[in-house]
């Protein structure tokens, strides 16, 4: 019975402390939620990253021209020694009738060409084979396996898209927003870290008098401490239940416009934090509240003489 009374004076103490300098405390929540905000905005942002990239991937390919020469078992006989290599995803196969019709659509504003083309017997377009690779890194071993004493002399040429620089320049932003967004998540943390100090340190000078009667009366030193490390407890925990809020809320506008952008690309940021709702808020609840015991402590040891 004395712990559980204990235990709620504990409690109604950090509530009256908490609203006693409410205003102090609604600053140190708002820092605590705009830390949050950051530090999940580039979580958002390392989701989309790597959607981009996964998209951009998917697009690279390589094409394999061949000669009139190459008959059409020949080229079919490439596709597939290259279907059967573990860094090839899938080949598609392109007659040489499709080529020349290709040929036709992407020069049909160019009278000249198509002129050129109309005195050329027959069709001067081979087979042609379109690889697309498990990873942009696997093509120039692509390459390099097509290039066989059986093959190369019916190889024409190669061309590979070069989305180098696009997966390039997506890597960069993406390192360059997370740098930003720890700088800016650093800044707020330890503005916070001085708010809690200077919170604590003026519930400790309004409270001195009732502090120093709890001694008088024989309060205990955990007795006294204790509201005001609960009261340290309640920036992490409504600052966490406030931006869960407001995450949850503007994914749920924004998701289907980011679903929309990528396309064919499954990417969902909204179902990204409810599958890692537990690691993600956990651990930043966890985060903040040792943030706030440990600058409480700190200031009670300063200021708290029990």
């Amino acid at each position: 019975m004395s712990l559980l009374l204990s235990t709620y004076r504990i409690i109604k103490f950090s509530i009256q402390n908490f609203f006693r300098n409410f205003w102090l405390s609604f600053i140190t929540i708002t820092i605590f939620i705009l830390t949050l905000i950051t530090v999940n905005a580039i979580l958002i942002m390392n989701v989309m990253a790597d959607a981009a990239l996964t998209s951009v991937e998917e697009r690279v390919e390589v094409s394999v021209y061949f000669t009139p020469e190459a008959s059409e078992d020949l080229v079919k006989s490439v596709q597939g020694y290259l279907l059967g290599l573990g860094q090839v995803r899938d080949v598609e196969f392109i007659t040489s009738e499709e080529s020349l019709e290709v040929f036709k659509k992407r020069h049909e504003s160019n009278p000249v060409i198509l002129a050129s083309l109309d005195e050329i017997a027959g069709n001067p377009f081979g087979h042609a084979l379109i690889v697309a690779a498990r990873s942009p890194e696997d093509f120039d071993f692509i390459l390099e396996s097509v290039q066989t004493p059986e093959f190369s002399p019916f190889i024409k040429e190669t061309d590979k898209t070069d989305h180098e620089m696009i997966i390039s320049n997506i890597q960069m932003l993406s390192s360059r927003v997370k740098l930003g967004g720890v700088a800016i998540a650093t800044f707020f943390t330890l503005v916070a870290i001085l708010i809690i100090f200077n919170t604590i340190r003026v519930a400790i000078y309004v409270h001195r008098d009732e502090i120093g009667i709890m001694k008088l009366v024989g309060a205990n030193n955990w007795f006294i401490r204790g509201p005001f490390l609960l009261e340290s407890l309640f920036y992490g925990l409504l600052a966490t239940a406030v931006i869960v809020a407001i995450l949850f809320l503007s994914l749920g506008a924004l998701d289907p416009w980011i679903a929309s952008y990528f396309g064919d690309i499954d990417v969902s940021v909204r179902e990204y934090f409810i599958d890692n709702a537990v690691v993600i808020f956990g651990g930043q609840l966890v985060a903040l509240s040792l943030l706030s015991l440990l600058t409480t402590l700190f200031a009670m040891r300063r200021y708290l003489r029990v």
